[in-house]
């Protein structure tokens, strides 16, 4: 239509500049000609304007993918924002191929709402005692074997984008799930109440960028990939720390993008249970908050863009954590070392893990979740002496290794790993006797299959076998079959 639209015009011109051409123009004719000449002018001017819509709207279409990679470089990185979310989507993520279909809502002034989310199936069985059934951390003492099917893993967010103060681009995310725990009702195990995940402003300049909000925690940043755990990590109390808090963070890449350093600024956390005993819904402050001091962590990251000759793209990280509690009048450290790594060993074959050392690690479920003793102590003689508090050290780590074999178009993936977290004995004796968890160790092997890639189906099977300080070792084996459908 405008292509016409252009050609009846020019055709009038023409056709004017032909009269004119062959007798002089009466007043009526030179009016009717002035005019014409405006309405050319108009018409090379929406042209230009038409010109300059087509290029933004091409720049537009390649917004999304671009934030895409950039965030799939946070992630190589260790961004808690993508690599610990665990598993079958790598976190909150989609690939860059969904990324591309998500066209958005436009709010104005630039600002575009995309909503995202995963609906996880999983139908389970535990072969023994655990702590929680369908996504469990360790035995218990209970035989009784069990078996069910849940989808409160399922999780949904928003995201907006779009934002710009000064020289920095700003996003904000939301993201919730249904983990929030389980309603007193006689069906309560079909209705999980929603939980906050994230809720985060990030402001980003060319190197730089800063996060206000509740995010994963810059510490030991990795997950396993797991079809089966994805609102707790897999490993989470064997050799996994993890936690998602509120935090001031900075970031700043340097050396050509292949170093990053991360420093956070977090809200104190010990892993105490957070409610009065009157109501779930009123806040009492925990240990840690009672120390009246925040938490601090960095990470400084190396990625290389060619490990070992494959092409592929890994990284190596360092990182640290350091907070206090207060029980009583006496004041417990927490501090840990980390380290994390994520590259390939071959072309179809990666690993990645982390190792730890600490002390109050509750608060990150270090320790199989327990941070301190509250009445440590060695009787002598006899005789019992004053209980004290003490922190609990421990430490594990836990490793992956994944393989995809050349078969399906490179749509199954196979992994390996194991996990453990290994408290200090000498930090369980107490006063009087306690049943402590004095270790955890845990492996899996999870088969993950994508026809396409925003659907993910396998199975998964894990075994734990905990030590108890008192009763000695119990074990239990854990067997998943998941779907995950991204959007």
């Amino acid at each position: 239509m405008r292509r016409i639209f252009f050609a009846v015009i020019l055709m009038t011109a023409a056709f004017s500049y032909g009269i004119e051409a062959q007798a002089p123009a009466s007043p009526t004719e030179q009016i009717l000609l002035e005019r014409l000449k405006v309405m050319e002018g108009q018409v090379s001017a929406l042209r230009e304007e038409l010109e300059r819509l087509k290029t933004e709207i091409a720049k537009d279409s390649k917004a999304i993918p671009a934030e895409e990679a950039a965030k799939a470089e946070e992630v190589a990185n260790g961004d808690k924002g993508g690599a610990k979310d665990g598993a079958v989507d790598a976190g909150s993520k989609t690939s860059t191929a969904q990324a591309a279909q998500q066209i958005g809502i436009s709010l104005g002034n630039n600002l575009k709402l995309i909503p995202y989310g995963t609906v996880y199936f999983n139908a389970f069985g535990n072969t023994s005692g655990t702590n929680n059934t369908d996504v469990p951390l360790w035995a218990t003492s209970s035989d009784q074997s069990n078996s069910g099917a849940s989808l409160r893993q399922t999780r949904f967010g928003v995201r907006v984008e779009g934002g710009r103060i000064g020289n920095s681009s700003l996003t904000g995310v939301v993201e919730a799930d249904f983990y929030g725990g389980l309603p007193a009702v006689g069906v309560g195990e079909n209705f999980g109440v929603v939980r906050l995940r994230v809720a985060k402003l990030k402001f980003d300049w060319e190197k730089t960028s800063l996060t206000v909000g509740q995010d994963w925690v810059v510490f030991a940043p990795l997950n396993p990939a797991s079809i089966a755990a994805a609102a707790i990590p897999q490993f989470a109390a064997s050799g996994n720390l993890w936690s998602r808090l509120p935090q001031v963070r900075v970031e700043r890449k340097f050396s050509g993008g292949r170093f990053l350093f991360q420093g956070a600024v977090l809200a104190p956390t010990s892993g105490d249970f957070p409610s009065g005993a009157d109501s779930p819904f009123l806040l009492q402050p925990g240990a840690a908050s009672r120390s009246g001091v925040p938490s601090f962590e960095s990470r400084l990251a190396y990625t290389g863009k060619n490990w070992f000759g494959t092409g592929k793209p890994g990284s190596l990280a360092v990182s640290g954590h350091l907070g206090r509690a207060k029980v009583g009048s006496e004041g417990i450290p927490s501090y840990a070392l980390a380290l994390d790594w994520n590259f390939p060993l071959a072309k179809r074959i990666g690993i990645t893990g982390e190792a730890f050392f600490g002390r109050n690690l509750g608060g990150l479920q270090g320790a199989i979740f327990q941070g301190y003793n509250p009445d440590y102590g060695v009787s002598q003689a006899g005789l019992s002496p004053p209980a004290t508090v003490r922190g609990i050290r421990t430490s594990g780590g836990w490793a992956q290794v994944s393989f995809t074999p050349p078969v399906l178009r490179d749509r199954l993936s196979l992994y390996g790993s194991a996990g453990i977290d290994d408290p200090e004995n000498d930090d369980l004796l107490s006063v009087t006797p306690r049943n402590w968890r004095a270790r955890n160790l845990s492996y899996a092997f999870v088969v993950i299959f994508k026809p396409i890639p925003q659907l993910s189906i396998g199975g998964e099977f894990r075994r734990f076998h905990t030590t108890y300080f008192l009763t000695g070792d119990r074990d239990a084996g854990h067997i998943n079959l998941g779907a995950a459908y991204s959007f």
